[in-house]
């Protein structure tokens, strides 16, 4: 043999030795990628109407990303990405928003909800912000200005997206970031939990669920089958779950993969006795979806009969996923205003209207402290400012504050004792929970207001 050819060999047997260990690092990560990619683009261009090259701005720093290719096809409705020319994952847009699939889903009709006068005022209408007298304005304005001010010592990003304040059911203030607009869907992440509690709240009050019914799933038995919905409510079921963003943990193979999210999490461990531990976990949410969806007989229809219509939240769009499941733990879009409507919603005891849409009590209950040891104070898919010992979460907040909380700075406030409901989205991947200046924003708006 020639010393070319003995030399070319080596060069190819390098070459396959190479391919093979990247294929190896690589096969449990690119499809994870692959799925986030694909499914941040989609949402963003067809929910949020952002170009995708600004869309992409959004994908985590990482050194896969600069490796992955997206692609829009208008034509057919779908986002593909793909990496390295050999994984690749697509979503598809529908009126449920954005899907990841190995083939396009087929889902039931979708009714629109007609968007509200843009004259009226809110929340029956889509008019402008209203100060009262009262208020002082300046004050507020600075109040609000402290979540767009990009100060951290550390260079973080707080990335501020939209702030809305209503106070005593009137919109008085709202502040944009440059590019998003009222009219904007933005991601909660997990303040979809909070919307889940009130779907659920909804089907106890029509008698299709009670906060004691067990074995709610036909594939559980043995000790699943003991698992309640309260259990389910206040992430107390026992089951497992990794709630990691990291490739290959719980939390991304059923978010960023085709398939059934309340499957995939119903079918972990249960690692725990039912009511014993208290245990964040999205998977946990998207069981109790699961069961919603099976009480009420409904699709990805659900979250749009029971929540969004009634409130008039035109906007809003809970995504499915390729089984027709609502993947209530995380993907909810929806302009800041649709959130303020949710959070006011509950401000008002579950009334809207005229009608008592959430059963009495409903909304005690879900503000009460889960009574195990947890994160922080907890109560039925909502966050509380006080814990069952009266610790304070943000200490120069009111105690009775509860808040719908997602992933990078969602929040929708509630504060019952100052008629407050504080809206807050943006992009602040460094500021988890409240870091990103939370309370401080509340403080000087409750000062600003009065009560």
């Amino acid at each position: 043999m020639s010393r070319g050819r003995k030399a070319l060999l080596g060069v190819v047997g390098v070459v396959i030795v190479l391919g093979t260990g990247v294929a190896w690092y690589l096969g449990p990560i690119a499809p994870i990628a692959t799925g986030y990619a694909a499914k941040t683009v989609c949402s963003g261009t067809y929910l949020s109407d952002r170009a995708p090259e600004e869309v992409e701005g959004d994908l985590p720093s990482n050194p896969l990303v600069p490796l992955l290719r997206t692609s829009v096809d208008d034509s057919e409705g779908r986002v593909t990405a793909t990496l390295l020319g050999a994984w690749g994952s697509t979503a598809y847009v529908s009126a449920y928003g954005c899907t990841l699939a190995d083939e396009r889903p087929a889902f039931p009709p979708f009714s629109a909800i007609p968007e509200p006068d843009r004259t009226a005022p809110w929340p029956g209408g889509e008019g402008p912000a209203t100060l009262p007298e009262s208020v002082d304005a300046e004050g507020l304005d600075a109040a609000i200005a402290t979540a767009f001010t990009e100060d951290d010592p550390d260079g973080r990003r707080r990335d501020t997206r939209a702030v809305v304040v209503v106070k005593d059911g009137e919109l008085i203030a709202e502040r944009y970031g440059e590019g998003f607009d009222r009219d904007t869907r933005l991601l909660g992440w997990s303040m979809a939990k909070s919307v889940s509690n009130a779907m659920i709240g909804r089907l106890v009050g029509n008698g299709q669920l009670a906060l004691d019914d067990a074995d709610l799933r036909d594939d559980w038995d043995d000790g699943y089958a003991d698992i309640t919905l309260d259990q389910l409510l206040t992430m107390t079921s026992g089951l497992a779950f990794e709630e990691v963003y990291d490739p290959g943990t719980d939390a991304t193979e059923m978010l960023f993969t085709p398939g059934s999210t309340a499957d995939h999490a119903a079918g972990q461990p249960l690692e725990a006795a039912p009511g014993t531990r208290w245990s964040y976990s999205s998977g946990t949410t998207n069981v109790l979806c699961g069961v919603a969806q099976d009480a009420a007989g409904a699709g990805p229809e659900l979250a749009q009969e029971l929540v969004f219509a009634p409130l008039g939240m035109h906007s809003a769009v809970m995504e499915a996923d390729d089984s027709g499941g609502l993947v209530c733990s995380s993907y909810l879009y929806a302009s800041a205003r649709d959130w303020a409507r949710f959070g006011q919603w509950f401000l008002q005891d579950g009334e809207w209207d005229g009608q008592q849409l959430l059963p009495e009590g409903w909304v005690d209950y879900s503000t009460t402290p889960v009574q195990l040891e947890t994160e922080q104070p907890y109560g039925a898919q909502w966050w509380l400012n006080a814990g069952s010992s009266g610790e304070l979460r943000m200490p120069s907040v009111p105690q009775d504050a509860y808040w719908a909380s997602g992933n990078e700075g969602q929040q929708v406030v509630v504060i019952p004792s100052e008629g407050l409901v504080v809206v807050r989205l943006g992009f602040s991947g460094a500021f988890s929970g409240v870091d990103w200046g939370l309370e401080p924003l509340l403080t000087g708006i409750i000062e600003a207001t009065g009560s």
